[in-house]
């Protein structure tokens, strides 16, 4: 795996500890704990790629991607119906996160049905929320794990840096998109 990998990878991480960190400031901790779960692949990532322990740390970098970005996206979604009025418990919304990842984890073809799922939840609950940089970066995301990632049409190199561009970009859009929004109740 080329050194230049985990520049993109470590701009996910950036981006994504950034928004955790401004939205624990703000009064949303679910968001900011689903990003960060996005930012800690990022992290693992980058030094996966950095280090020259590929396959060492091939399977972590894997699972905290994939079962870390299903609970991620599940505590986005609680934010969002948090901010909308639900009153959600934080264990609520972390046992959901955590049974999802779990879920995901015993039948692997149903996690990325969950995310595209959970993706088209997120756009619709945030157009009706009036939240469009949320929409927007939500639909991005889902064009992104649908058209760009591992793409035969792209190249292996284009496609990663592409996605992992991608990624930075709806995780900053949906930061950016929760601090307009009024504080959780």
């Amino acid at each position: 795996m080329p050194l230049h990998y985990a520049l993109t990878d470590a701009l996910v991480a950036l981006v994504a500890g950034w928004g955790a960190l401004m939205l624990w400031r703000t009064d949303k901790p679910l968001a900011a704990l689903g990003l960060a779960l996005f930012g800690l692949a990022g992290v693992i990532g980058t030094i996966r790629i950095t280090s020259g322990l590929i396959e060492p740390l091939a399977m972590l970098h894997k699972g905290v991607s994939q079962l870390g970005g299903i609970a991620g996206l599940a505590l986005l979604l609680a934010q969002i119906l948090r901010n909308k009025g639900l009153r959600l418990g934080t264990g609520v919304a972390l046992g959901v996160a955590i049974a999802l990842a779990a879920l995901a984890a015993a039948l692997p073809a149903l996690g990325a049905i969950l995310f595209v799922v959970m993706l088209i939840a997120a756009i619709a609950l945030s157009l009706q929320s009036r939240n469009l940089l949320g929409a927007a970066g939500f639909a991005m995301m889902l064009l992104n794990i649908t058209l760009v990632r591992q793409s035969d049409y792209l190249g292996a190199d284009l496609s990663w840096h592409l996605y992992h561009l991608l990624v930075a970009t709806w995780l900053l859009c949906v930061a950016r998109g929760f601090l307009k929004e009024p504080r959780a109740a």
